[in-house]
């Protein structure tokens, strides 16, 4: 296939050029002779989101989303025009609500209503959902594994349906590969049906807590020309925001409280060693300080792992995660500033939030958007970004090659001998400002406006 006349990204500028597609794959010259003009079109790499939920984004689209709900008053009338047997909402901040959901109010409801958090490490469970579940606490919380095991009680079988639209939504923004996080809710036998008929480019890491499932789970590798499972991912600790994440000092006015620790070094070490004899990547969440400083001392002897987040981290932790990628949030740095201010203790001595020191001193960081807890959208991402130091080339090459570049996949440019992934605009997509009208993925059109 040959595109004449594009405006074609390259190295921040714009350059009109023709370009050439066969196989999947940019080329110098294609052996056919279709022709698509796109004279006065903008053409960009496709972004790459290095760490986001495709099945949890359309869950967020297709439950209840409480995003914006402001008010119990709001949060209750929309409960109450949901028709689910059983409500599961998710996406509630304290900082918009005022506070955590009202249990008095969530106990009113005869069906099961659980919410979950923005962070999707804590919820807020009616008496009904726990009758049901049979489990009870009295103040309806549940953090963490508590919550998946709450969660398992109330399968639901909706996993199509929440991928398809997950997916379309990532592809309207022009992001087409994503290293997604779907083992949660889900079977590998049913999550793999659904990976099958992807069309959007996935990186998939495998949520797998015990070292047993890991031993025994032999199906790495490439399952389709555009999915490679080829990572497994663990939680060190939980979320700032739900006082979870593990911190070196006590959190305030907390009695000593420290946040959750979920695995020990002894534990990832094991994971460790068992992900390098697979010849696959370990991807562990780490929020806190002290759950980034576990990992690091691990990851300092197992190169070309990953740590995901590290929003707080100890000067001397920098350098042992050298040789280690991080996937960040750019956006989290703004959107936890009361979360900073009331949940870090005064006396911490730990870097907060410090991606532009990270990428200064040249580690192997990558963005990515961590929907649904924040929108799957590059342009929400990079304005965080440029607000903090970067170039607007930065936070393209941060969105494109540096993602790839973690699972040595040649993506991210339009030249020949990368992967023909790309995205089409009216408009100079350098301005962060438009959505693509075209998405074509190994040279396929995949999504148009």
């Amino acid at each position: 296939m040959i595109f004449k006349n594009a405006l074609i990204y390259k190295e921040g500028q714009f350059e009109k050029s023709d370009f050439f597609v066969e196989n999947g794959m940019f080329v110098e010259r294609p052996s056919e002779s279709s022709k698509k003009n796109l004279q006065g079109f903008y053409v960009m790499p496709g972004y790459i989101d290095s760490h986001a939920h495709i099945i949890g984004v359309g869950k967020k689209y297709l439950q209840l989303n409480l995003e914006n709900v402001k008010s119990q008053e709001e949060m209750y009338e929309l409960i109450s025009k949901c028709n689910a047997s059983v409500v599961v909402g998710r996406g509630w901040s304290e900082e918009k609500l005022k506070g955590c959901p009202d249990k008095r109010m969530l106990d009113k409801f005869d069906k099961p209503v659980i919410l979950i958090r923005r962070c999707g490490h804590v919820a807020i469970v009616n008496k009904k959902a726990m009758e049901i579940a049979g489990i009870q606490k009295e103040d309806g919380i549940f953090k963490e594994e508590e919550l998946e095991i709450l969660k398992s009680k109330f399968p639901d079988e909706n996993y199509e349906q929440y991928f398809q639209v997950g997916q379309n939504a990532f592809l309207s923004k022009g992001v087409t590969f994503v290293h997604s996080d779907d083992l949660h809710g889900i079977s590998w036998e049913n999550l793999k049906k659904v990976l099958l008929g992807s069309k959007i480019r996935i990186f998939e890491k495998l949520y797998l807590p015990n070292v047993d499932q890991l031993e025994n789970f032999n199906e790495f590798g490439r399952l389709t020309e555009r999915v490679f499972v080829g990572g497994v991912k663990l939680f060190a600790d939980g979320s700032l925001g739900g006082k979870t994440a593990y911190l070196s000092k006590p959190y305030p006015n907390s009695h000593g409280y420290r946040g959750t620790k979920l695995i020990d070094e002894d534990k990832l070490r094991q994971y460790a060693e068992l992900c390098k004899e697979k010849r696959i990547q370990l991807c562990v969440h780490a929020i806190g300080d002290a759950a980034v400083s576990e990992v690091a001392n691990v990851f300092k002897d197992f190169p070309n792992n990953r740590i995901i987040h590290v929003q707080l981290i100890k000067k001397e932790d920098l350098e042992k995660l050298r040789e280690t990628y991080i996937s960040i949030q750019p956006h989290f740095a703004f959107e936890d500033d009361e979360i900073k201010k009331s949940h870090i203790p005064q006396d911490l001595d730990a870097l907060t939030y410090p991606f532009i020191e990270m990428f200064k001193m040249g580690l192997k960081i990558g963005f990515s958007s961590d929907a649904p807890v924040s929108p799957e959208d590059p342009k929400y991402v990079i304005e965080a970004a440029l607000k903090l130091g970067f170039s607007p080339k930065e936070c393209v090459d941060l969105y494109t090659t540096a993602n790839a570049q973690m699972v040595k996949i040649p993506l991210g440019k339009i030249e020949p001998g990368y992967m023909a992934d790309f995205a089409i605009y009216e408009r100079n997509p350098m301005k962060f400002e438009d959505d693509p009208v075209a998405v074509y993925v190994a040279g396929e059109l995949v999504w148009e406006k």
